[in-house]
């Protein structure tokens, strides 16, 4: 393992700007890791993992400490005697190839989450989601190096204390590396096909049973006409996280604006859809702030043109707050890891 100096961090991310690292390597393995935590802790150097930076926001400034890129490979597939399939994989494998390839073992749990950019080590942190699935619906375990005891350990998934777009490892940050993600798949599934994009999308073709190729073929198809195409735009896909309120909240809300679409939760708080929001309450599509600006077809996503900053990209996020909150009356907090 090599550690570098002052490397530059735009091209590792899909936002496509940001500073320099200080010290800057990547792990191939565990002794990789385990290595590259002892350095920085001989230097009291903070340290932040990178898989495949599709969720952060690098500083103009950079990151002072050292940058781990994590590019562990592998996945193993396993039978498991109640019909079910364990399967391996880890952190540095590309989520969405993941997910292409059990899908095509017939594998059900993960299929909606396709195109998701990203590693499989990062989908357990922010706990990912889409279209009605969570990815710790079909976690059984993490493998990760706890950096406080430098240990090599698995958390289950209570351990994990998963909730949206949260998880330990999160609340936790900088103690537990991702090593690999343990999940459980069916070969005998149910497909959730109960959201409204997923539902329009086979009520065009007539379709009325798809299968689950079918089913990851119509998401990446959504995705793409709804989202832009990270390796072209500068974008974390989306930025801001949906708001959950309290009933008589959402209550007064629709009220004023009845077609506001809420999704109720199983402690009676009520998920909004912050895009719509955004788009039909504070008309913020195409908003923008020096060189960042809302995406006009889903005005949840930020995305970025040549020559933007950090800088930009924060500063139009605090105005949509700010709007948000002008125009509806709820706080609304970023998705998106800040990383300075």
């Amino acid at each position: 393992m090599i550690i570098q100096e002052n490397i530059p961090l735009a091209a590792y991310t899909t936002f496509k700007i940001g500073g320099p690292a200080r010290f800057f390597c990547v792990a191939l393995n565990e002794r990789d890791l385990l290595e590259a935590v002892k350095f920085a802790k001989g230097k009291e150097l903070p340290i932040f993992i990178l898989g495949g930076g599709s969720n952060i926001l690098i500083s103009d400034d950079g990151f002072s400490g050292l940058v781990i890129k994590v590019e562990l490979k592998g996945i193993i597939y396993r039978e498991l005697d109640h019909g079910a399939v364990a399967v391996s994989a880890s952190a540095g494998e590309i989520w969405d190839d993941l997910v292409g390839e059990t899908v095509s073992r017939g594998l059900y749990g993960l299929e909606n989450l396709s195109a998701i950019p990203g590693t499989v080590g990062a989908s357990p942190v922010q706990n990912i989601g889409a279209y009605g699935v969570e990815v710790s619906n079909s976690i059984e375990s993490i493998k990760v190096l706890d950096t406080e005891q430098m240990k090599i350990v698995e958390l289950s998934k209570s351990d994990s204390r998963f909730a949206y777009r949260d998880s330990v490892l999160k609340c936790e940050k900088g103690r537990y590396i991702v090593i690999g993600v343990n999940f459980e798949l069916n070969k005998r599934g149910k497909l959730n096909t109960d959201y409204k994009d997923i539902r329009e999308y086979f009520s065009r073709r007539n379709v009325s049973e798809p299968n689950i190729s079918e089913v990851r073929q119509a998401i990446i198809e959504i995705r793409q006409n709804k989202l832009p195409d990270w390796r072209k735009w500068g974008t974390a896909g989306s930025y801001f996280k949906n708001p959950v309120i309290t009933a008589d909240k959402f209550k007064e809300l629709k009220n004023k604006y009845p077609k506001l679409p809420g999704f109720p939760e199983s402690d009676g708080q009520v998920k909004l859809s912050l895009g719509w929001i955004l788009d039909k309450v504070c008309r913020a599509g195409g908003m923008k702030y020096g060189k960042a600006q809302v995406y006009e077809k889903q005005a949840l996503v930020l995305v970025t043109m040549p020559g933007a900053t950090a800088t930009d990209v924060v500063g139009l996020s605090r105005e949509l707050i700010k709007l948000v909150k002008d125009k509806a009356g709820i706080e609304i907090e970023g998705e998106v890891e800040w990383v300075c």
